[in-house]
């Protein structure tokens, strides 16, 4: 009787191990605990040398319904939206990665946060170029919305715009830089 039930708590212990495993791979991703390690992981995910990016880590950030979203100037002078899933984004720059030095990181902050749901605003600014590019710099806002979901926070959105002539960097949004 006593051996039958130590079988039974075994048994228990294994499914709810398998479940809890499953649980945190969910999406087939990693496990990223607090909102800082998702946007800081973002960051250095990005940065570097010209060369090849961690794609499969870009992706490991990422819920599976993620959305992002740029606005820019057409060649017409209008801004302009744009969207893609965070594997559009991998096709569409990795060629730039790979030929380009590019770095960027956060300076400033804004953070709100209700339950399982967060929006950050996040001011950057980035410099790139060397390679086939002329060097460029630069600074402009990310508005990120992330979820906690499945014991971790995932980034299911950013919306981003960079500051030009037209679109000056209001002051609230300066701050004093992140080191």
């Amino acid at each position: 009787m006593i051996q039958e039930k130590i079988k039974n708590t075994k048994s228990l212990f294994i499914a709810a191990l398998f479940v809890l495993t499953l649980q945190s791979v969910s999406y087939g991703q990693r496990s990223f605990e607090s909102p800082d390690s998702l946007i800081l992981c973002l960051h250095k995910v990005l940065s570097g040398p010209a060369g090849a990016r961690n794609w499969e880590l870009y992706r490991s950030l990422f819920h599976e319904k993620a959305i992002l979203g740029v606005v820019r100037i057409d060649a017409q002078g209008h801004p302009s939206y744009s969207s893609s899933t965070p594997e559009e984004y991998i096709k569409r720059t990795d060629e730039f990665f790979r030929t380009n030095d590019f770095y960027v990181e956060e300076t400033h902050r804004i953070t709100e946060r209700f339950g399982d749901i967060m929006s950050l605003f996040s001011t950057y600014k980035f410099r790139a170029g060397g390679g086939v590019k002329a060097q460029q710099n630069g600074k402009g806002i990310n508005s990120f919305q992330l979820i906690h979901d499945a014991g971790r926070w995932w980034i299911i959105s950013i919306q981003y715009t960079n500051e030009r002539a037209d679109l000056p960097m209001p002051k609230q949004y300066e701050g004093v830089d992140m080191k």
